[in-house]
């Protein structure tokens, strides 16, 4: 399975909400890296902390959703391209977001998202002072 594959397959487990799969994807030692202005955010380390990090979504948002719109293969890297849309007590955000996945052995080594945090920590309202 090539690197974008992986990505892919990521993507639609994260998607439909199989975080068993997703969880596969990931090194053990994996880290990472979202905004530190967010709710679990800045560097997290650590394949099973990752999943904690993900598996407190719901805590914040009532409606979350990363749509993926392009996947480019760059050797170890994938970026991916895509709209990110979320509603928390403070409303609704539709932001652009690019999503840089490293590679090593097949498994997901490192992942740096990039998005709108401000329009984020709007939506979240007062959650966001949870930070």
């Amino acid at each position: 399975m090539s690197n974008v594959d992986t990505a892919r397959a990521a993507y639609e487990a994260f998607g439909k909400g199989d975080m068993d799969t997703l969880r596969e994807t990931f090194a053990e030692d994996a880290e990472w890296l979202t905004s530190d202005e967010l709710p679990v955010g800045g560097l997290t380390s650590g394949r099973d902390a990752i999943m904690e990090n993900f598996s407190q979504l719901p805590d914040y948002w009532s409606d979350f959703s990363v749509e993926p719109e392009e996947f480019i293969d760059a050797g170890d890297d994938v970026v991916i391209r895509g709209t990110q849309r979320a509603t928390g007590e403070g409303g609704s955000f539709e932001a652009p977001f690019l999503h840089l996945m490293r590679f090593e052995g097949g498994k997901l080594s490192r992942g740096e998202f990039h998005s709108d945090s401000a329009k984020a920590v709007k939506a979240l309202g007062s959650k966001a002072a949870a930070v």
